[in-house]
């Protein structure tokens, strides 16, 4: 039986804790994998992420030494809003087991989104700490915070500031190599 945790969001750039963390968590939970689904845009968000075709490449440079990880273009394979129910709903059936899991900024607004009651019943959420959150909850799993978010990075790299460490070397370099984010 192959437990999966299913981790979307823009990876807008893909970021050290975006690996770190799923893997903590999925070791914690005792489950096989983790499925990243890049969102072609998330409804919650008001900017545009950048294309498509660099998040997917970053995101498979950023888990290439990940046996653990795989990406899923379900999201951006149909456009549009991306919304997590509809994910779920389409992944149910090639999982034996599906859980949820977001950090625990996107759990904060979790009664925006979208059928977030079905969310909970078919998925139901494992939430990631992060740095800094004063948020109690059973559900936060018991792992360590990572600092790091993809909006300080892309501000680092518009005025030129350190963001290195932040991201793998390979991220990195793709970033410079097509001059993103600037």
């Amino acid at each position: 039986m192959t437990r999966t945790l299913l981790f979307g969001g823009s990876f807008d750039p893909p970021h050290i804790a975006h690996v770190q963390v799923p893997r903590a968590a999925m070791e914690y939970l005792g489950f096989d994998r983790v499925l990243y689904v890049p969102a072609f845009q998330s409804p919650l968000k008001e900017t545009t992420p950048t294309s498509a075709n660099h998040r997917i490449a970053m995101l498979t440079l950023a888990l290439a030494d990940c046996p653990w990880a795989a990406i899923s273009t379900i999201e951006i394979d149909k456009g549009g809003t991306s919304f997590t129910i509809d994910t779920i709903e389409a992944l149910q059936s090639e999982y034996d087991e599906l859980r949820l899991l977001v950090g625990v900024d996107q759990w904060e607004q979790f009664n925006k989104w979208h059928r977030w009651e079905d969310i909970i019943s078919l998925a139901n959420p494992a939430i990631m700490p992060r740095e800094g959150s004063e948020l109690a909850d059973t559900r936060i799993l018991k792992i360590s915070p990572l600092p790091g978010a993809s909006t300080t990075i892309r501000q680092n790299i518009r005025r030129s500031e350190g963001f290195a460490e932040s991201i793998h070397p390979d991220v990195a370099v793709y970033i410079a190599q097509h001059g993103l984010y600037l």
